[in-house]
């Protein structure tokens, strides 16, 4: 299990608890306070504490890999995510509902106490939202960012709560109403962001530009690279997963794979939270080809490569027609030994696709080094 996933998990697991201990505490206060506002607050804590296990439960499976599963089920969180938000959209009704449009049903007994007790509430509720605050942003949990949405909201139903209790004291008509209207705004903007993440995430849309810019920024900075068809990275959960096809200027494709590797270590080094990184490649789609026929000093196609004396150069293109013709003596003709491995590096330089000439004999090694470099030999 890797510590980002760890730390998830804790998170929500101290969620978890945090939220029952104040389900249990607002309850009881409530109940021996006779103080409606609590008991109501309580319940909704019982509600987080659902809605934490549901989040936790997500985030416990996302890492999990199988057979059928083999990249995780991370886009578990962004479920439990789009779940978490329609119900901190249901519970921020309830609120303006319970407070604005139920009248008399705030009860206030014993006023000093119920407003104590709120206070130390909002104090481990905040404490907690502010070091989860910096945790999420480290993270890039949507489940961890749904549930610090929902601390967020149990912070502003506490305030409402201290304010509508304090402010019913003193008789102040409507400050309570108009404190829960600009905190259950903010809140439903909240989830609305948590709501159009987690849609766009399981509906498997791209990235914001600036990722994808920063990619084909780095890509582009191989020289080996000579296109990229495709570019393509969405989230799934708190990680990114990219794929990509490139067109690479290598004939060797043990030297392209080497370059590959190399895109995709800085790719996952630069950008922030990718994770997974699918690199299919290919050699430069060229619009022509050059093919190289092999010529004896008679003007023969060669047997042997020793015997190559010129070597005819022409430049075809899609549809098969010959555009340009080139003659060459070969440079290393009669040279002595290693004359033949010369010639190839020649060729290589030459940018040649394809050999004529009929082999009498040539050894393994050399037909292995031409289909290395991706010259194809035609008799």
């Amino acid at each position: 299990m890797s510590d980002k996933q760890l730390t998830k998990e804790k998170w929500l697991l101290a969620s978890t608890f945090l939220n029952l201990l104040m389900a249990i505490g607002k309850l009881t206060v409530g109940i021996l306070t006779n103080t409606g506002v609590i008991i109501a607050d309580g319940i909704h804590s019982l509600s987080d504490v659902a809605n934490s296990i549901l989040i936790y439960a997500s985030i416990k499976l996302a890492g999990k890999k199988t057979k059928r599963f083999p990249f995780g089920m991370h886009k578990l969180e962004d479920f439990a995510a789009l779940i978490g938000g329609i119900v901190i959209i249901y519970a921020g009704f309830e609120i303006v509902r319970s407070v604005i449009f139920s009248k008399g049903k705030l009860t206030i007994n014993h006023p000093y106490l119920t407003v104590g007790f709120l206070i130390v509430v909002l104090f481990f509720q905040a404490s907690f939202a502010f070091f989860e605050f910096k945790s999420s942003k480290k993270l890039n949990s949507p489940g961890v960012q749904t549930d610090l949405l929902d601390w967020i909201m149990d912070i502003g139903a506490t305030i409402v709560a201290i304010s509508g209790v304090v402010l019913s004291y003193n008789k102040i008509p409507y400050a309570q109403e108009v404190a829960v209207v600009v905190i259950v705004l903010m809140i439903f903007h909240g989830a609305y962001e948590i709501l159009k993440d987690a849609v766009l995430t399981l509906l498997d849309a791209s990235v914001d530009v600036s990722i994808i810019e920063k990619a084909k920024s780095i890509i582009n900075s191989y020289p080996e690279v000579g296109k990229i068809e495709t570019l393509f990275i969405r989230k799934a959960g708190s990680i990114f997963i990219a794929d990509i096809v490139l067109q690479i200027n290598l004939k060797s494709m043990d030297t392209a794979h080497d370059i590959v590797e190399k895109i995709e270590q800085n790719l996952k080094k630069e950008i922030e939270h990718l994770e997974i990184v699918t690199i299919h490649y290919e050699p430069v789609k060229k619009k022509y080809k050059r093919v190289a026929t092999f010529l004896t000093k008679n003007g023969e196609v060669a047997q042997r490569l020793r015997d190559v004396a010129f070597v005819h150069l022409d430049e075809i293109d899609e549809k098969g027609n010959v555009f340009n013709s080139f003659r060459y003596e070969n440079p290393y003709f009669e040279r002595g030994k290693g004359h033949s491995i010369r010639l190839i590096a020649w060729l290589v330089k030459q940018n040649v696709d394809v050999i004529i000439f009929h082999p009498l004999e040539m050894d393994s090694e050399k037909l292995e080094l031409f289909e290395n470099l991706g010259i194809k030999i035609e008799k």
